[in-house]
Parts: structure tokens; sequence; C-alpha cells
């Protein structure tokens, strides 16, 4: 197809670019992007379960109450991985008030200028910081949340074992 070969969904646009049209709300959504690696890091070293087991039956043995111990291991491991679900949900919202801001400037924009013709590139400005922000705020959320789904299922798996060991070890 002749004229299609060199079309760039993307165009010119470059990182930088991007996290300047952004505007403010890109340091939100590079803190939550951070976080998320951070706790994806943290979760694949904690949940290996050789280790999981060993650390936690040790805790479950010595406790006095050993139900109410295994209770409380199998509530942290939960809540650690459930910061994934949070981050997947509050970063297309981060977006969104992105997309909305950024509506909002071009809008504005278009208003203040509509005495001088109303330039395009009043309109594409405001746009471009709402594509920009929507776009990493899924970028950020949609592997947080395959991931959080991953980390819960191996979890449940480590709790089973857990639960598991202890019944053989407590009888």
């Amino acid at each position: 197809m002749p004229g299609l070969k060199n079309m760039n969904p993307m165009g010119d646009i470059t990182f930088g670019k991007a996290w300047e049209d952004g505007g403010p709300l890109m340091w939100v959504l590079a803190f939550f992007s951070i976080m998320a690696l951070t706790v994806m890091l943290y979760l694949w070293l904690t949940q290996r379960k050789s280790s999981f087991v060993e650390r936690n039956i040790k805790r479950i043995i010595s406790a006095k109450d050993p139900e109410a111990e295994g209770a409380r291991i199998a509530e942290r491991v939960y809540a650690a991985v459930d910061w994934l679900s949070d981050i997947a949900a509050i970063a297309p919202l981060v977006g969104l008030l992105g997309t909305v801001l950024g509506m909002f400037q071009a809008f504005g924009g278009i208003a203040t200028d509509v005495a001088a013709g109303a330039k395009p590139v009043v309109l594409a400005q405001g746009v471009s910081q709402a594509i920009v922000t929507t776009i990493f705020g899924l970028v950020i959320a949609i592997p947080s949340l395959l991931m959080h789904a991953i980390f819960r299922r191996r979890a449940a798996r480590l709790v089973a074992a857990l639960e598991e060991k202890a019944d053989e070890v407590l009888g």
C-alpha cells in the first residue's frame, strides 16, 4: 500500500516530549510506576516457596497461638499483594485527571483565543496532555493488575503450603 509504509502512529514524539506534554501529573505517575516496580520486586523476592515456608513455620511453632499467628502471616502476605491492586486502580484515575485538566486547558485556551481566531495549536496542546497522561496511567495500571493476579495466586499457594506444613508439624 503506497503511502502507508512511513506511517508512525506515535509520530515524532519522544519520551521527553511526552513527559513535558503530560505536565505535573507525570511526577505522580512516575511515583506510582516506581512504587509498583518496588512492590513487584519485593513480592518476587519474598514469595519463594522454600524460604517463605521455612521462615514462617518457625514463627507459627514458637507462637502462643499458632492459628492466630498463621492468620497474621496470611494477612500480611495478601496485604502486600493488594498494593498492586491499589496502584492499578489509582494510576488510571490520575491519568483521567490529566485528561480532564488537559481538556480544560484546551477549551479554556480556545475560549480566550476566540477573538484571535482560535488557532488549532491551542487545542492540540491541551489534548496532548490529555492523551499522554491517559496512556501513562494505563501503562502503569495494566502490568500492575496483571502482576497482582499472578502474585495473588502465588500468595494463595504459599499460604496453603504453610497451612499444610503447620498441620503436619503441630499435628
